[in-house]
């Protein structure tokens, strides 16, 4: 395991500043090639990988930091470069350069970005015509930014916004994200340009192009190699440039409005990145904390950068003012507890190949397995049976085949628990989905009775209306009040309280316009038995009880107080299928990430030194476990491993 690189740079200062402060002294006091300090601010000497003064050109800081990024992603590692600091450091200078349009590798204030671009295609080259085409290589780019908590994808413009999804295999990934193919430097370059033009910039009293959002691009470098053995041996890294946003505060930038809330968020998300750091620092020095990579989109991203399975490298900027002494030592200390995170990154290849190829393999490696058992320690040739029937007493076991034993033990195991983990994930996913079905059944009834509810009660009130002018017969009436009780059995199962209101409104307008046109009604030669019951109502002043016992559509509130309390139970229920199915999906993320732990765990087990190394090993796989039964097995599987030494 390796520890974040830091690295410092100091930017020159401004005109701005130096009226500022009536001085061209520097905050920053450089005491040696890696020390730095702030006497102003009486705090502690910072020690880094590399101190750049304000002299530093460009290409310095490429052979320090992003040469050897480039080295790490070719031989199959992931990496990543941070550019931070606060607002006007330097970091956009620092990763693009000083110039919008790429000017070639003479230009000598070009960024990390398109010299990484060069030498990363350079070494392509070289690796290619040093294989004789037996190596193949695959580019893929990408980038996004990160603004007001909300991932927007900068090469298509017109998509609203991008999801982030969590996959047990991919990792955590952006989903429907552009992705280009990239051959050469100036195609990678014109990737990041068009996407730089989309960024959210604004000027702010600090700096006049202050980046309002944390930006990431994002190359995957894909690698086939064919292998003397027919097989294909695939290597895959992902290398993540990645410039934050700056932090600020209000009283030097004097941002307002939609500039503040932009502060506000970027400010939000800095301090996780401080608090996931914090946790990371601990978990080094050996203490148990929980890192809470989702409270932020920035460092649930890029979680395998800090901690994981990556090789990063932070770039701090800083800004040599006086007036600026304050975010310059927070931003120093920032790196410093950044600097004591270990990460743990691994390269990412894979084996493929047809079946016949696999099995040969598996035989090869058998064999050696075989022939590993059965050598002593020393190097001399395996006892044969009459030197061991001579001997009075049988010779204990070799270290090593012993050591190959457990080793195959804890991996048997390991695979076992796994296949135990897989299957109970596929119980969690049948759960989900039939809750989930569940769900939308619960949601389809619900929709088709209110569908058939309008239907009828449409029907019913074009019927009232032609009963109302006395065209109806005695039949069709008695059929409408069946029609009315029938109606009303069928709301009591499901009704809705909007639609009830708004027929007792239509119902209330028809009575308004029978009791205008009663002379009318006096004229006509054939009444049905509701029009004579409501001519008489309407004499009489009748209460709205009476009209109820002619008309019984208009419910009293009894009857709204009891479909409302149905609705309510309706959604009351579908509110709890959905937080049982969130609780499940969380339960299995959780057992997914405890069995990928475990299984880490063995595989370093298998390949540890000794005492110490496998010490290590068992705690900081343990502190990276939660649930219990996961916890029950990997003290299981070490104290096996750890009695074998």
């Amino acid at each position: 395991m390796d520890n974040i690189q830091v690295f410092m740079r100091i930017r020159p200062l401004s005109e701005d500043e130096y009226r500022r402060d009536r001085t061209a002294e520097s905050a920053v006091r450089i005491l040696a090639d890696n020390m730095v300090s702030i006497p102003s601010q009486r705090s502690e000497n910072f020690t880094f990988d590399y101190v750049g003064d304000e002299n530093c050109p460009q290409h310095e800081v490429f052979e320090a930091v992003g040469r050897r990024a480039v080295d790490q992603c070719m031989q199959g590692y992931n990496g990543t470069i941070f550019a931070y600091g606060q607002t006007g450091s330097g970091k956009t200078f620092t990763m693009q350069g000083a110039r919008d349009e790429f000017t070639g590798p003479d230009d000598e204030l070009r960024g990390l970005i398109p010299r990484c671009f060069e030498c990363l295609f350079e070494r392509i080259a070289e690796e290619e015509a040093r294989t004789n085409g037996r190596v193949k290589y695959l580019c893929r780019a990408s980038y996004i930014e990160i603004y007001n908590e909300t991932i927007y994808d900068l090469l298509d413009p017109l998509t609203r916004t991008c999801a982030m999804r969590e996959d047990i295999k991919r990792g955590v990934f952006i989903d429907n994200v552009t992705e280009e193919t990239v051959q050469d430097p100036n195609e990678a370059y014109d990737v990041f340009v068009r996407g730089t033009t989309n960024r959210h910039v604004s000027a702010t009293s600090m700096n006049r192009e202050s980046s309002r959002s944390h930006s990431v691009l994002m190359l995957v470098i894909q690698s086939l190699t064919q292998m003397d053995s027919g097989l294909t041996e695939i290597r895959e890294s992902k290398f993540n440039l990645v410039d934050l946003a700056g932090s600020e505060r209000q009283k030097l930038a004097n941002t307002s409005g939609l500039r503040l809330k932009e502060a506000a968020n970027i400010n939000k998300s800095l301090s996780t990145l401080g608090n996931v750091i914090n946790s990371l620092v601990d978990i080094s020095n050996g203490k148990s904390r929980h890192v809470n990579y989702r409270d932020s989109k920035l460092t649930f991203l890029l979680r395998d950068s800090l901690g994981g399975n990556s090789v990063t490298f932070i770039i701090a900027n800083v800004s040599p003012a006086m007036c600026n002494d304050i975010e310059t030592a927070s931003t120093l200390r920032f790196a410093q507890r950044a600097k004591m995170i270990r990460n743990k990154a691994v390269v990412n290849q894979d084996m493929q190949g047809n079946v016949a190829q696999l099995q040969a393999e598996i035989q090869k490696l058998k064999s050696q397995l075989a022939q590993l058992k059965h050598t002593p320690s020393d190097g001399r040739s395996p006892p044969t049976a009459d030197s061991v029937m001579s001997n009075d007493t049988i010779k204990p076991e070799s270290p090593s085949a012993k050591e190959h034993r457990t080793t195959q033990f804890l991996l048997i195991l390991a695979m076992r628990k796994l296949r135990e983990s897989e299957r109970q994930k596929s119980r969690y996913a049948e759960i989900i989905f039939e809750l989930k079905d569940s769900i939308d059944r619960r949601k389809r009834q619900l929709q088709q009775q209110k569908l058939v509810h309008k239907l009828k009660s449409a029907e019913i009130a074009a019927l009232r209306r032609n009963a109302s002018i006395g065209y109806v017969t005695s039949a069709e009436n008695a059929a409408l009040r069946e029609e009315i009780t029938a109606l009303q059995s069928a709301l009591s199962a499901q009704p809705d309280a909007s639609d009830l209101l708004i027929e007792n409104l239509q119902l209330h307008e028809e009575l308004e316009f029978c009791m205008e046109n009663q002379t009318a009604l006096s004229d006509l030669p054939a009444r049905s038995d509701a029009v004579v019951a409501l001519e008489s109502l309407i004499n009489t002043k009748a209460n709205s009880v009476d009209l109820q016992s002619v008309f019984p559509i208009i419910p009293d509130d009894n009857v709204y107080a009891g479909l409302e309390d149905k609705i309510k139970q309706a959604k009351h229920d579908i509110t709890d299928l959905e937080l049982q199915r969130d609780k499940l999906e969380f339960q299995l993320t959780s057992i997914e990430e405890d069995w990928m732990c475990v299984s880490s765990g063995a595989h370093k087990l298998a390949e540890a030194a000794g005492d110490e190394q496998v010490a290590d090993i068992v705690e900081s796989t343990l502190d990276c476990i939660v649930g219990d039964q996961a916890r029950d097995t990997w003290r299981s599987i070490s104290s096996l491993y750890t009695r074998s030494f």
